[in-house]
């Protein structure tokens, strides 16, 4: 179970590592998902079609990832769309993208399904744990999740970037061109994203396909705000989500409960625990009444 939830918690933890950075200069990266589908539709066709390993198809991943931020990011700079809106509007678009490869250019040579080629076996993530589906994707979500946390209070440019993001008039000032720190930190986390979004291909689904898992960026999202903003509390709130959607897939094969039904329990239990806070402050001897 433990393994399962590690599983479906690493792409969880991709994205809401690809919003925290954002964040922290300022920027609502709330395109995570569609970051994500781009960088398993780059891995995808590195691995099927350019006969790329593990290594080249992470890396086209994060490729793709970063180029869909680029693209809501020159929204946001130049033409001053809002960059909730533009990033919103982009992950339709890469799912849009991913159903058009997939019946298109990157479908398999059957033409049976709409799905890509298997991924190779060169270019499978290793696995971690014999028995297991711990695959190396997990491992690199948490080196990323230790290197942002050592990177956003320990560093330079960490800083800058927090800087940048908490009061960019000031920032300026202070000789931090915050245009650019935007722009980086928005075209970064995408890469994040779609790593994340290759690691899910080359570890767990082998393919790309129509469906591929979708979601990600938004359950991402909610774990970044339940784990405090903060890269540990993320990854816990990460791993909690990723049991919470093992279970609820072990329930609806036990009980017969519908997909629907399951979902709306994760979504009330998301609720009840973001209202903790308040309910501790309403609780607290000596709180207002």
């Amino acid at each position: 179970m433990i393994a399962d939830a590690a599983v479906k918690g690493a792409p969880i933890l991709f994205c809401a590592l690809s919003f925290l950075l954002a964040r922290d200069a300022g920027v609502l990266n709330i395109g995570a998902e569609g970051q994500f589908l781009t960088g398993a539709l780059a891995a995808a066709f590195a691995c099927t079609r350019l006969s790329a390993g593990a290594p080249l198809s992470l890396l086209a991943g994060a490729a793709g990832g970063a180029a869909w931020a680029a693209i809501a990011s020159w929204l946001a700079e130049k033409r001053r769309v809002l960059d909730v809106l533009a990033t919103i509007l982009l992950n339709f678009i890469a799912a849009g993208a991913v159903s058009i490869a997939v019946h298109g250019f990157l479908q398999e040579r059957g033409r049976t399904f709409p799905q890509s080629e298997a991924v190779p076996a060169s270019a499978r993530l290793p696995i971690l744990w014999p028995g297991t589906r711990l695959h190396a994707g997990i491992a690199l979500a948490a080196l990323l999740c230790a290197a942002l946390a050592i990177f956003r209070l320990r560093t330079r440019h960490g800083f800058r970037l927090r800087a940048a993001g908490a009061n960019p008039a000031a920032a300026e000032v202070a000789g931090i061109p915050v245009r650019k720190v935007r722009v980086a930190a928005f075209v970064a986390a995408g890469a994040i994203a779609g790593v994340g979004g290759a690691a899910e291909l080359l570890g767990v689904t082998g393919r790309l396909f129509d469906s591929f898992p979708s979601g990600y960026g938004f359950i991402g999202l909610a774990a970044a705000v339940v784990g405090g903003l903060s890269p540990g509390g993320a990854a816990a709130a990460s791993l909690a989500f990723g049991f919470l959607q093992g279970t609820a897939t072990l329930v609806q094969r036990r009980l017969g409960i519908s997909a629907v039904s399951a979902m709306a329990a994760e979504a009330l239990l998301l609720l009840a625990v973001l209202g903790l806070p308040r309910w501790r402050r309403t609780l607290r001897p000596g709180a207002a009444s």
